[in-house]
Formats: structure tokens, C-alpha cells, sequence
């Protein structure tokens, strides 16, 4: 099995050191650099953000197809493939060297879990690679703030809620384009709207119209970059009151204008 050092990637890359043993890098495939089905592994752990396109991920007793719009993380030398990637495919990846972990004092595992359990991460993730476009002003502090607002956000999730947080996290996700409100809410698990109002930012970091304001966001992701619907139809899908507030919500928790997230 091939062990890539430092920064490297299948496919055309683009990288850059940051500081503290933070690495960026951009990778892009075309159809004469596609990556092959060996098995390999990574040097230092990562995250890859799914920008563009799709690949096919094994990993030992698992498979996924990730589309655009997904980010997953990379233990150090964990062995992986990647086969039917689709031509025109980008990812973004944060590369994290020894000196990183050994400067913060953070594990693989507390970003495993901020990536993993955080249904909101892509958000942050794309925001960064918005930030990097513009090197002039993306240092290792803008990426290290990024990483530890994940890292805090992690805790609140992985924080033993009680049930009725759990219920609400269920319905939130499953009724995501309906407008759910406190009442609503309230009758639906039977628990008074002000407990759900207090205690609702300890376990999600924001208020719930912030937390669903985001979550439609980040559903739509995968519809602006796998689907053909023009963007009046998913922002009507997606429960906006038109493309108009549709374009605003994007542009404030992204940084970038649907249009943009299409065409990049």
C-alpha cells in the first residue's frame, strides 16, 4: 500500500503551508488523471471538502459515494480508494502535520467527531475555502479559528443531551424545509417552548431559527451542484420565501452566491 507524504494527493494539486503544521491544498481531476483503485493512505490525517463531482470511497467494511457538498475526515495512514471519480471533480483539503496536534493539543479523534457529528460542518468548511481565494488574508489563524469553532461545536454535539434534544435533532432533519417553530415544536415532543428556548443554543451553538436558516443551506448544497433545477426551484423546495432570501441566506453563511457555488 503507497503512503503519501506530506501534502500530496491523487490528481492535480495546488498547496500551500500555512503555519503550526497546517496545510491547504485544491486537487482537481480530468479524465488523464483520474485516480486509480490501489489501496493507499496519507501521512497525516485530513479533511477533504467535496467542492465539485463524486467519487466512490472504500474504506475497510465501508462504502460511500460521496457527491459534492460532503466533507469526510482521514485518520493518519488510514487505507482507502477512490474509483469512478467523476471527471471535472475538485476537493478542498486541510491537511494537519505532527506539529499541530503537539501545538494545540488536540487528537485525530476531537476532529473526527467535530466532522462527523456535526451535520453543519460543510458550511464552516466552505466559508474557509471562500477565505482562501484571498491568500492575502488567509493565514494558519484563519484555519485554526475555523478548526476550533468545529472543535466546539463537537463538544456541544457530542455532549449527552437529554432525550427530548434528540427528538427535536430528528425532526429538525427529517422536516428540514418546513417552517418548525417553537409551538410547534413544543407540541410535538411535549416540552414547553421556553425550556426549548434556553437550552436549545447549549446543545446546537446557535438560536433555532439560526440552526434551521443553516440547515437549509446546507441541504442545498448537494441540490445546487447534482441537480438541474434552476435555483428558484430549490430555493422553493428548500422552504425560502423566494430565490431572492434564498440568495441572501447562501451569500451570509457561505460567502459565496449560489450562482457562484454552481459554477465553481
Amino acid at each position: 500500500m503507497e503512503i503519501l507524504p506530506t501534502a500530496a494527493y491523487l490528481g492535480t494539486s495546488s498547496t500551500r503551508c500555512l503555519s503550526n503544521g497546517i496545510w491547504i491544498s485544491l486537487t482537481s481531476y480530468t479524465e488523464e488523471n483520474l485516480p486509480n483503485v490501489a489501496l493507499h493512505a496519507h501521512a497525516n490525517p485530513h479533511i477533504t471538502m467535496l467542492l465539485a463531482g463524486a467519487t466512490l470511497e472504500k474504506r475497510q467494511g465501508s462504502e460511500c459515494y460521496r457527491k459534492a457538498g460532503e466533507a469526510v475526515f482521514f485518520h493518519a495512514g488510514e487505507p482507502h480508494q477512490n474509483s469512478k471519480t467523476v471527471p471535472g471533480s475538485r476537493n478542498f483539503n486541510i491537511e494537519f502535520a505532527p506539529e499541530f496536534f503537539e501545538t494545540y493539543d488536540v487528537k485525530e479523534e476531537n476532529i473526527d467527531d467535530a466532522i462527523n457529528n456535526n451535520p453543519l460542518a460543510e458550511l464552516e468548511l466552505l466559508r474557509a475555502y471562500r477565505q482562501s481565494l484571498h491568500p492575502e488574508h488567509f493565514t494558519g489563524d484563519s484555519i485554526t479559528t475555523v478548526i476550533f469553532g468545529l472543535l466546539d461545536a463537537g463538544v456541544k454535539v457530542c455532549t449527552r443531551p437529554p432525550g427530548w434534544i434528540l427528538q427535536i435533532t430528528e425532526l429538525l432533519h427529517d422536516r428540514w424545509n418546513e417552517h418548525l417553530g417553537l409551538l410547534a415544536l413544543s407540541r410535538e415532543i411535549g416540552v414547553h417552548p421556553v425550556t426549548i428556548s434556553r437550552y436549545f443554543p447549549r446543545y446546537f451553538g446557535c438560536t433555532l431559527s439560526d440552526y434551521m436558516l443553516k440547515l437549509r443551506v446546507k441541504k442545498t448544497l448537494a441540490m445546487i451542484k447534482n441537480t438541474p433545477y434552476q435555483l428558484t426551484h430549490i430555493a422553493h423546495e428548500s422552504g425560502f420565501a423566494d430565490q431572492a432570501h434564498f440568495t441572501r441566506a447562501f451569500k451570509q453563511i457561505t460567502g459565496f452566491l449560489p450562482k457562484e457555488y454552481r459554477a465553481m
